[in-house]
């Protein structure tokens, strides 16, 4: 989704709220697949994760041009919310790839001893 430049406060807030959240369940849906030992699954989802995660930094990298051009969003609890949400999924998504690795090397690790 591409917010443009007059779009209101809330849109843009919806905006990287959706893609997100869409980010954050694609990385825990890529955790559980990594769990599973599904590695192919995993990457593929984690991936996902990123690029929708990509998506929702693009709309803030745009609220971030559009103030510095002198056109200001006006801010609200919901412009906040959506800040909480965009950050707590860009840290899921870090860990998340960190844990799979993990998992990966667990995997590796129990085929050897058997």
């Amino acid at each position: 989704m591409v917010v443009k430049a007059n779009t209101d406060a809330q849109d843009i807030a919806m905006a990287i709220i959706a893609h997100s959240g869409d980010g954050r369940s694609k990385a825990f849906n890529a955790l559980k697949s990594a769990e599973e030992g599904k590695f192919e699954e995993a990457d593929m989802l984690i991936k996902e994760s990123s690029e929708e995660i990509g998506k929702a930094h693009d709309v803030q990298t745009q609220m971030l041009v559009d103030e510095a051009n002198g056109k200001t969003t006006e801010f609200s609890i919901l412009t906040i919310h959506a800040q909480d949400h965009f950050m707590t999924s860009m840290l899921a998504n870090d860990l998340i790839k960190e844990m799979i690795k993990m998992q990966k090397e667990i995997d590796d690790l129990k085929k050897g001893k058997e």
